[in-house]
C-alpha cells in the first residue's frame, strides 16, 4: 500500500496539494479508504478518509505504524554537479537514509546553483518525498540553501572530510556507535583544493578516504552515505 505525506492535527489528518490530486485522481481514493500516511518526521500512520477533493484528502488517524529508526542522522555536504547528478544524489541518498542535504559553494564548483534556486528547491523536494515514499520510510529530508564552503566548516565542525588526496584513514564505524548527529563533506569534480584540505583539518573534521578508486563526484555521495549510515 502506498504512503502519503499528511499533515496532522488533534487526530485528524490533511493530505494536500499534489500528493491530494494523485490520492484523489490517479489512485481513485474514496471515502471509507484505509491509507498508509507519514508527517515527514519520523511518525507512520493509518488513517481513514472521510472526505475527498482534488485539494485535500482528509480523515482519521486510527493507528500508528512502527517506523525504522535511523542509527543516525548525517547531513551530506556535497558540492553542486551537473542538473541530472544532483537529482541522482538526492533520490539515491535520500533511500539510503540521510537526514539532510547541504550544497557547498567550494573552489572547483562548476555549477551555478544559485541561478533561479527557488524553482530547483521545489524540484529537489520533489524529487526526495518522491524517493521517502518509494523506500517507506518516514523522515523527510531536508535541503537547505548552499553556503560557501568556509561557512559550511563552521556550520558542520563535526565530521568527515573525503579528500581523494588520503590514502590510509578509512571510516571508523565502531567509533561513530555514540555519534547521533554527523555529517560528511563530498568534493566537486576535481576534488577539493589542497588549501580547503587543510581549512577541513584545522575545523576539526576528520579526513577519510573512500577508497583506492576514484569515484565521480555524485558516487562518492552515495558511497560515503552507505558507510556512515551502517
Amino acid at each position: 500500500m502506498p504512503q502519503y505525506l499528511a499533515r496532522m492535527q488533534n487526530k485528524k489528518f490533511f493530505v494536500e496539494g499534489d500528493e491530494a490530486h494523485h490520492l484523489s485522481g490517479v489512485a481513485r481514493a474514496q471515502v471509507g479508504d484505509v491509507i498508509k500516511i507519514f508527517d515527514g518526521n519520523g511518525k507512520k500512520f493509518e488513517g481513514l478518509i472521510s472526505a475527498v477533493s482534488k485539494k485535500i484528502v482528509e480523515g482519521d488517524v486510527t493507528a500508528q505504524i512502527p517506523a525504522r529508526a535511523q542509527k543516525r542522522n548525517l547531513t551530506l555536504c556535497f558540492a553542486p554537479v551537473s542538473r541530472a547528478a544532483l537529482e541522482e544524489v538526492l533520490d539515491k541518498c535520500t533511500q539510503v537514509g540521510v537526514y539532510a542535504f547541504q550544497p557547498v559553494i567550494t573552489e572547483r564548483t562548476e555549477h551555478d546553483i544559485l541561478k533561479k534556486l527557488d524553482n530547483k528547491i521545489e524540484r529537489w523536494n520533489s524529487i526526495i518525498l518522491s524517493a521517502v515514499k518509494q523506500c517507506e520510510t518516514s523522515c523527510l529530508p531536508k535541503i537547505y540553501p548552499p553556503i560557501k564552503f568556509n561557512e559550511a566548516l563552521k556550520k558542520y565542525p563535526h565530521g568527515y572530510f573525503a579528500y581523494e588526496k588520503e590514502e590510509q584513514n578509512t571510516f571508523d564505524i565502531s567509533a561513530l556507535q555514540e555519534e547521533k548527529d554527523i555529517a560528511v563533506f563530498i568534493g566537486p569534480v576535481g576534488g577539493f583544493s589542497e588549501a580547503e584540505a587543510r581549512a577541513a583539518s584545522a575545523a576539526g573534521l576528520k579526513t577519510i578516504t573512500l577508497g583506492a578508486n576514484i569515484m565521480r563526484a555524485e558516487t562518492a555521495c552515495i558511497a560515503a552515505s552507505v558507510l556512515l549510515l551502517q
